[in-house]
């Protein structure tokens, strides 16, 4: 998507003081349009706790579909003990290796930070620390390895919040990184109606949503929910006029935007899940959104651990073009 040089009042760091820069956008830069998440693994307690481990011939599969990046999940707060678990950094690499010899972008996903998310102030250090041991770690790493600073903040951390701790960790990120993509996303669980409440914080800032809308349909009897919704259906007018507006919302925005997360259970009807997950991706494309599908594996699975091959419906959900 071609979007014009505009200028904006955005958010000035932690002072949130208003000021007019002139805001350059990048979106044909981007280097992501087709991305596939590596949910269920690294972002468990621990690898293997929820029934799936990363593994290299998943990786080859994905670029051998044709998508162009793997975003990576990964909960480093639970290996964490004044520095990340060096065994664990280490798997960390081994999966990024694995991705960049298939030639695919990989976004690491500081992701399920819980306990920032219920003590904002308690957890800020921690989260500045982290992302101080990953940039120097991650130094002089190839371009294709993008960062995303926090996953759906949400609980004690609203917008305003999470831009603070950007505010934070993007110098200490940019001394090392200065041309690195890094990704920020808003509170309500990455909601599309963050997006406007996101400041440009530089010229290689991707604003990001997730989209899981209506819930009731994409999360229909999740089984790791108390009071799952029931089986229902979806695709009406009503139904498509909702999502044709979130997303004309979602490329109003004058900055890159990135569609990070979207999936439906796979105990869904599949033909009704193949024909809202392929209304996402052409509502993403239309607006000229790269996007990133949940996930590879488990209850959003896309590839089958029994065949070795995609669910059925899903690669002509995701690639009705080829």
């Amino acid at each position: 998507m071609t979007k014009r040089k505009v200028v904006v009042t955005v958010p000035l760091m932690r002072a949130f003081l208003p000021i007019c820069l002139a805001v350059p956008v990048w979106a044909d830069a981007f280097p992501v349009a087709r991305c596939v998440n590596l949910d269920q693994a690294l972002e468990a307690p621990r690898e293997g706790d929820w029934g799936y481990r990363i593994a290299r011939p998943d990786i080859a599969w994905i670029a051998d579909q044709g998508f162009d990046t793997v975003r990576l999940p990964v909960r480093f707060s639970a290996h964490w003990d004044g520095r990340i678990d060096p065994a664990f950094l280490a798997r960390v690499d081994e999966v990024i290796g694995w991705a960049d010899a298939e030639g695919l972008n990989v976004i690491l996903d500081l992701h399920h930070f819980e306990e920032l998310m219920a003590d904002a102030a308690g957890y800020a250090g921690q989260f500045v620390s982290i992302w101080t041991e990953l940039s120097a770690h991650y130094a002089g790493a190839d371009e294709s390895l993008i960062f995303e600073l926090l996953n759906e903040p949400t609980e004690a951390l609203d917008t305003a919040g999470a831009v603070a701790l950007f505010g934070d960790v993007l110098p200490l990120i940019r001394a090392g990184h200065p041309d690195r993509w890094i990704i920020i996303e808003g509170g309500g669980w990455a909601s599309v109606d963050a997006l406007a409440d996101l400041p440009v914080l530089d010229d290689r800032t991707v604003l990001s949503f997730h989209y899981y809308v209506p819930w009731e349909f994409t999360h229909q009897q999740a089984p790791w929910l108390s009071d799952p919704p029931p089986a229902r259906s979806w695709g009406d007018k009503d139904d498509r006029a909702v999502m044709h507006a979130d997303f004309a919302l979602a490329g109003a925005v004058a900055a890159p935007v990135f569609l990070g997360e979207f999936g439906v259970t796979t105990l869904t009807d599949p033909v009704r899940r193949a024909i809202w997950t392929g209304a996402v991706r052409e509502e993403a494309e239309a607006q000229g959104i790269g996007w990133c599908h949940w996930g590879l594996s488990g209850n959003f699975a896309i590839l089958d651990p029994a065949t070795g091959d995609w669910v059925p419906g899903m690669k002509e959900a995701l690639f009705a073009d080829e």
